[in-house]
């Protein structure tokens, strides 16, 4: 015979169970990791969005349009840093695991974290997945008692600059100063010191001030303007000075060449930064600062596969092309709005060039999990592209407005 004691108990237990939002929280989302883009980006935002959002996710066929698919040690160092942020639950967080489970248990309220690839693994990676999850990482504010949240620092080793990455170059000049302006937060990116492939042994310190009782403002990147200033520099070992200036002078030959109708009357002139680094290592950045605000950028690495001048071309090109489209953002800057744009508030709008792979991607996925909802339009047509999987639509070409409804997450008590 039953005691009171068990029949409260499995009373209790049955109206927990019959709880309407209880399966809702507990109920893991999968997803087809290796649809449209299949790299990485889709990990980075996808576990973002599990930990800010509290829904546990199962990732299959992770990076599977890879040549080497599965995990990489930064996207495994990545798992273990949201991992800890979170105090979360991790399956398949390790090297080569292409299934990956994930369900987040709260902000831990530690202020310092740790994330070392113990390779050449991009730190700017690292900083894509937690940095979304570090600006909502504050506790819920008493409001008796309201303190402004203390700031997160996470220590970050690897690679700052490596090939199939932005270099943490990008990230200090091109996307902080727009994301902080547009959108409203503030963090700070100390270098401490470089690292290349294949050493790494670079070093990053992040610090993040989270935000509470507000949203993120809606991004309005609508007018690129016109460029008033076109700055360069190569970041060269103290050894390679000569190198670092072939590279400059290359990209410099090919802007005079391009005689692009936006630089008419613009002067420039790219620096040559040495430092302590790898001999033979280097890297060269352009980028264009417009009257409204706008930055576009292009750079390449140093490689063994092509000469100094080849890379500064490729630098140069990769400028020219970013300056053409007409576009606010430059193809790096562009999918990297899309989560903010996501959780900001009220509608986003950007107006960009030729929609890359990564960004359709980062739409699908960050629909999925968030319900924002994302608007395509080709500014030269009246048709909105609603179906971002249709490899028949040309995104290569011409200028789209990006509108989003976000979600306006915010942590409150």
């Amino acid at each position: 015979m039953s005691s009171d004691k068990d029949v409260k108990t499995k009373v209790l237990s049955l109206l927990e169970d019959s709880r309407p939002d209880k399966d809702v929280k507990t109920e893991v989302l999968t997803l087809d990791a290796g649809l449209l883009e299949g790299g990485g980006q889709v990990i980075r935002n996808c576990i973002g969005l599990s930990c800010l959002l509290n829904k546990p996710v199962k990732l299959l066929n992770a990076r599977a349009k890879r040549k080497d698919p599965g995990l990489k040690p930064q996207h495994a160092s990545g798992l273990k840093l949201m991992q800890d942020l979170y105090q979360a639950e991790l399956q398949g967080g390790n090297i080569g695991s292409q299934e990956i489970y994930f369900k987040p248990n709260g902000v831990n309220t530690s202020d310092t974290f740790i994330a070392d690839t113990q390779t050449a693994g991009s730190i700017t990676l690292l900083i894509q997945i937690s940095l979304p999850a570090l600006l909502f990482s504050a506790p819920p504010p008493k409001k008796k008692l309201f303190l402004p949240p203390r700031s997160k620092k996470v220590i970050l080793k690897g690679g700052t600059t490596v090939i199939a990455s932005p270099p943490i170059d990008f990230l200090i000049e091109v996307f902080k100063p727009i994301v902080e302006r547009e959108f409203g937060l503030h963090f700070n990116i100390n270098v401490v010191g470089r690292g290349y492939y294949p050493q790494g042994k670079g070093e990053v310190v992040l610090r993040v001030d989270p935000i509470v009782e507000r949203t993120l403002k809606p991004l309005n990147l609508v007018d690129r303007g016109e460029i008033t200033k076109v700055r360069g520099r190569v970041t060269i070992a103290n050894k390679s000075k000569q190198i670092g200036k072939r590279m400059a002078t290359a990209a410099s030959e090919v802007l005079t060449e391009a005689a692009l109708p936006e630089l008419e009357n613009i002067q420039f002139d790219i620096e040559i930064n040495s430092e302590k680094i790898n001999a033979g290592k280097g890297l060269i950045r352009l980028w264009a600062e417009t009257s409204t605000g706008c930055i576009i950028s292009g750079n390449d690495i140093s490689n063994k596969k092509e000469t100094p001048e080849e890379v500064g071309k490729n630098a140069a090109e990769k400028f020219i092309r970013n300056i053409k489209h007409g576009g606010c953002v430059d193809e790096h800057l562009q999918d990297q709005l899309i989560i903010f744009m996501a959780l900001a508030e009220s509608r986003s709008k950007l107006v960009s060039g030729p929609i890359t792979l990564h960004t359709r991607t980062a739409i699908h996925f960050i629909e999925t999990m968030s319900g924002a909802k994302f608007h395509i339009k080709k500014l030269d047509s009246s048709e909105s592209l609603v179906n971002i999987q249709d490899n028949s639509l040309d995104w290569d070409e011409g200028m789209y407005l990006i509108e989003c409804e976000g979600i306006g997450l915010m942590v409150s008590e």
